[in-house]
């Protein structure tokens, strides 16, 4: 049994919640847990269960982002079933965060960029997430940038790599490469008052993280 659990993303200034993150768990011995692998879980168990809970948000929110790896992103079979998950959402936007997840498969910055306009031809939105961490640096994803949406800065990466005081001036520089490229950047991993002062301070507006709510089981 697999299920979605949502967390908000907020707008810190106008006090607005424009999205959530949807974070699939599989039920095993009781317990929510983190599936081993998102292409192991069925496409549509994963659209069917998305179009429900967009659906019932779509009064409230106006996109919602749902994790793919790079396999997931390029798989003419899942990209179909993606875009007319699409157009039954409708007006609320799907939003694709490209996870690092591992795969067997290489794929050329020319495919990826063909798939990333496809996408976007059909209103399906794409997002860089745990950028400046991991295969996210910045030479590897700039190609890609005039086709994306938004990029997601990981305090909690960098947190997990003993990185923290490297944070705020990584931001700082995501932060210019979100504006000369005209994306949004939301902040995750965002988890005390301190974290909140300082993107407070750097004016960075969408934010994601316990500080503001943590996943719940959307029911």
């Amino acid at each position: 049994m697999y299920r979605y659990f949502i967390q908000p993303i907020i707008n810190k200034f106008s006090g607005s919640v424009l999205g959530y993150e949807l974070l699939i768990r599989k039920l095993i011995d009781g317990q929510w847990q983190l599936p081993q692998s998102f292409s192991a879980i069925p496409q549509e168990v994963q659209t069917n269960l998305l179009v429900t809970i967009a659906q019932k948000l779509s009064r409230k929110i106006s996109f919602v982002s749902f994790n793919v790896n790079w396999a997931q992103f390029l798989s003419p079979e899942f990209s179909q079933l993606l875009i007319e998950t699409q157009q039954k959402i409708s007006p609320v936007t799907l939003v694709l965060e490209i996870i690092k997840e591992p795969v067997q498969t290489n794929f050329s910055t020319t495919e990826i960029i063909q798939q990333m306009n496809y996408f976007n031809q059909h209103g399906v939105l794409i997002a860089l997430d745990d950028v400046d961490t991991g295969c996210n640096l910045y030479p590897e994803v700039q190609a890609f940038l005039p086709y994306v949406f938004e990029i997601k800065f990981p305090c909690q990466n960098f947190r997990q790599a003993g990185r923290q005081t490297e944070i705020k001036t990584a931001l700082q520089k995501w932060q210019q490469i979100a504006a000369n490229n005209n994306l949004n950047l939301i902040v995750e991993g965002v988890e005390t008052s301190a974290d909140d002062q300082l993107l407070d301070e750097l004016a960075i507006s969408y934010r994601q993280g316990y500080y503001y709510g943590k996943p719940r089981l959307f029911q």
